[in-house]
């Protein structure tokens, strides 16, 4: 059994290796999942900024693929932030871009003071479309994932660094349900994270919406970030309060633009509108030069938002 992230990450590096080797024999989801992961951990694949990427695992046994892939050293890390994907983004999709945008996450970290931040891209559930995002069954069946890669840092790193969950769309929904579920299992004491970060989030649980105590964090330190115009989000919570199933849980965290601050909006519900070689015009929720991002990278290393 692995003692540490090197540890871990070398053993998941020469599986991967295996598996590249033999890529071209795989059936295509699993083919493009195992190229994804390959365009993402290649150095110079993304800006040289970014830290080293390792991967966590790949898992191909499934109907579709799952992974997760962590930016920085995890062993060593002061701040350590999940980001958790939503509707459509798996690993043989959106990979390369997953990861790019969890390394701008980390670099605003580091602009906001965080001396050495860590980044997870956790792809480890099978997101539904967008027809079913109005049901957690999605959701619930990526909880225990979730759960066995927490208690593995918790194993790993017993002096607790800086932890937050940052969950776009639906992966706002697996964040919270796995707090959960982990609230019941983990002995008592201090909360299991320090901030939790929805973007775009279609709503949470309406049990929520009145106390999070279920979820041992703070109320302060569970934020809500929706853009004016992502009707995706809205049309969501829209739904699930017809339903009573879904409200809006958290303190509201700005999105929108503070041209005094140079920051732009956000536009629409995309987590990234990044395109290569293009001149932004529009940004999603992890675009660098936005609102967002500053606000992100603040709560999430424990400094109060802009």
């Amino acid at each position: 059994m692995a003692r540490d992230y090197a540890e871990y990450t070398a053993e998941a590096r020469r599986r991967f290796d295996e598996l590249w080797a033999v890529r071209r024999g795989l059936a295509d989801r699993q083919r493009r999942a195992v190229e994804g992961v390959g365009h993402a951990l290649r150095h110079g694949s993304m800006d040289r900024a970014i830290p080293e990427r390792r991967l966590l695992y790949l898992d191909l046994t499934g109907p579709r693929p799952l992974a997760a892939i962590a930016l920085g050293d995890l062993d060593t890390a002061s701040h350590i932030t999940w980001h958790l994907q939503g509707v459509g983004i798996t690993p043989d999709t959106a990979m390369w871009g997953t990861v790019r945008e969890a390394g701008q996450v980390l670099l605003e970290q580091r602009r906001v003071g965080a001396p050495n931040p860590a980044s997870i891209a956790w792809l480890g559930y099978r997101p539904p479309g967008y027809l079913m995002a109005l049901s957690a069954i999605h959701a619930k069946a990526g909880v225990p994932r979730f759960v066995e890669d927490y208690l593995r840092l918790q194993r790993f790193r017993p002096d607790r660094p800086h932890l937050a969950l940052e969950g776009h769309s639906y992966g706002s929904i697996v964040a919270v349900l796995a707090l959960e579920h982990l609230a019941r299992v983990m002995p008592p004491g201090q909360p299991l994270v320090d901030a939790v970060v929805s973007t775009g989030s279609p709503g949470l649980p309406s049990r929520f919406r009145d106390s999070v105590e279920s979820l041992r964090i703070r109320d302060e330190r569970l934020f809500d970030a929706v853009a004016r115009s992502d009707y995706i989000a809205r049309a969501g919570r829209w739904l699930g309060q017809l339903s009573g199933a879904r409200s809006r849980v958290g303190r509201e965290l700005g999105v929108e633009a503070r041209p005094e601050l140079g920051l732009h909006p956000v536009t629409g519900h995309n987590s990234s509108h990044f395109v290569p070689g293009s001149l932004q015009s529009v940004y999603g929720y992890r675009d660098p030069g936005t609102t967002s991002l500053r606000n992100i990278a603040r709560v999430t290393t424990g400094l109060a938002p802009i």
